[in-house]
C-alpha cells in the first residue's frame, strides 16, 4: 500500500485553512468585543450628559418658578414703600415697615437680592433702568444721579432693574 504524498499535503493545507478560519473568528470576536465596549462607553457618556442636562434643567425650572413668584410680589413691596413714605401716622408706617421687612427677609431666604445702586455709580443697563436724564455738575456722563426704585435679582436673573436717573 502506497501512501499518497498529496494526502499529507492536503491535510496540511486543510489544517492551515482551519487555523486561519479560527484566527479570523478570534479576530472578528475581538473586533466585536471592541465595538461593544465602545458602544457601552458611548452609552455611558450619553447617560452622564443626560443626567447633567436634567440637573441643569431642574435648576433652571426652579429659578424660573421662583422668579415668577418674586415678580408677582415686588409690586406689593413697592406699594408698601410708597405707603411708608406718604403716611403721616407713625404707627401705620411702622406696621408697613414690619410687613415689608418680613417680605424682604423671606425673599432673601429664597436667594433674592436687592439691586441698590449708589449715587455716582456708573449706569449698567443690565442692572438699571434709566427713567430720565438729568444735568449734573457733580457726576460725569452716564453716572447715577438719583435712585427712584430698588431693583431685585435672583442669582443671574434680573427680576426688576433698579430705576434711576442718569447724568447727561
Amino acid at each position: 500500500m502506497m501512501t499518497n504524498p498529496n494526502t499529507s499535503e492536503d491535510r496540511s493545507n486543510q489544517d492551515e485553512d482551519i487555523v486561519e478560519e479560527q484566527l479570523s473568528e478570534v479576530d472578528q470576536l475581538q473586533l466585536d468585543l471592541e465595538e461593544a465596549n465602545e458602544a457601552k462607553l458611548r452609552a455611558l457618556a450619553d447617560f452622564k450628559n443626560y443626567q447633567r442636562r436634567s440637573a441643569e434643567n431642574e435648576i433652571r425650572s426652579t429659578s424660573s418658578g421662583k422668579a415668577q413668584v418674586v415678580r408677582a410680589i415686588v409690586p406689593s413691596i413697592e406699594q408698601m414703600n410708597m405707603a411708608i413714605e406718604h403716611t403721616e401716622d407713625a404707627a401705620v408706617a411702622q406696621g408697613f415697615q414690619m410687613a415689608r421687612d418680613a417680605m424682604l427677609q423671606g425673599l432673601a431666604e429664597c436667594g433674592v437680592t436687592s439691586i441698590k445702586p449708589e449715587l455716582g455709580d456708573i449706569f449698567d443697563p443690565q442692572l438699571h433702568e434709566a427713567l430720565m436724564r438729568q444735568d449734573s455738575d457733580d457726576y460725569d456722563s452716564d453716572h447715577i444721579v438719583m435712585v427712584m426704585q430698588t431693583g431685585f435679582q435672583l442669582g443671574d436673573i434680573i427680576i426688576t432693574p433698579a430705576k434711576v436717573a442718569v447724568s447727561s
